[in-house]
């Protein structure tokens, strides 16, 4: 029970570190309306991410890989669940009090943008380019918390952290978590933000499925 605790406040903290990154993404796109801005935005997203991983906070895309990695006991998955809720309450809460700070300026319309751009399911089109999304941002997320985690706090596991970072958020790659900080910015709460949000946390498990494998392969390789 303790874990449990332990993983939703570490979750709620979490969330709220990724919300920052999501922050400093529509602060630098908001003001800088160019490629510049995007590209400057994905890679100060990296920040939030860089916080998770350095503090030791739990971020259910950074560690839901663990299931596929190895046999895990059910105080895991409670924790994973727990985690999940903390990382919800943070990042919603976190957008929540940014829409009211900015409700009436230049940052909550592009906040809107941003949010609007993820509720878009007039086709079933949509819902297949959402999970997609959301499979390839699973992947980089995994990448970039494993690079990380084995060369912590060296040039080469931190260069690696941001890189991937920069390119799921550069290329609109789907995060749950960040997806839930842009929706309370934007006070978008409808069907299809729930519709979002599913595809998303369904489409991030499985898309650290390939990497752990190739991970697994060239560990056995290099034995």
């Amino acid at each position: 029970m303790k874990n449990i605790f332990v993983s939703l406040y570490k979750g709620i903290l979490a969330g709220l570190a990724i919300g920052l990154g999501g922050f400093l993404f529509i602060l630098a796109t908001c003001y800088i309306q160019n490629e510049l801005g995007k590209i400057l935005g994905s890679i100060l997203f990296s920040i939030g991410l860089f916080t998770v991983c350095t503090f030791g906070l739990h971020l259910f895309t950074g560690r839901v890989g663990q299931v596929f990695e190895e046999k895990k006991n059910k105080d895991f998955y409670f924790s994973l669940v727990s985690m999940l809720i903390g990382n919800a309450i943070g990042a919603f809460s976190l957008g929540l009090l940014c829409y009211l700070i900015f409700k009436d300026t230049e940052m909550y319309t592009r906040a809107n943008a941003v949010a609007s751009l993820r509720l878009g399911f007039d086709t079933y089109q949509n819902y297949i380019s959402c999970f997609l999304k959301s499979l390839l941002c699973g992947m980089c997320v995994y990448l970039a918390v494993k690079s990380f985690n084995l060369n912590r706090l060296k040039p080469v596991g931190i260069f690696l952290l941001i890189f991937f970072v920069f390119v799921f958020v550069y290329c609109g790659f789907e995060h749950c978590i960040a997806n839930m900080f842009y929706f309370g910015f934007a006070k978008a709460f409808t069907i299809y933000t729930l519709v979002d949000l599913l595809l998303c946390i369904l489409g991030n498990i499985i898309g650290t499925l390939p990497p752990v494998l190739m991970y697994k392969i060239f560990s056995n390789t290099n034995k």
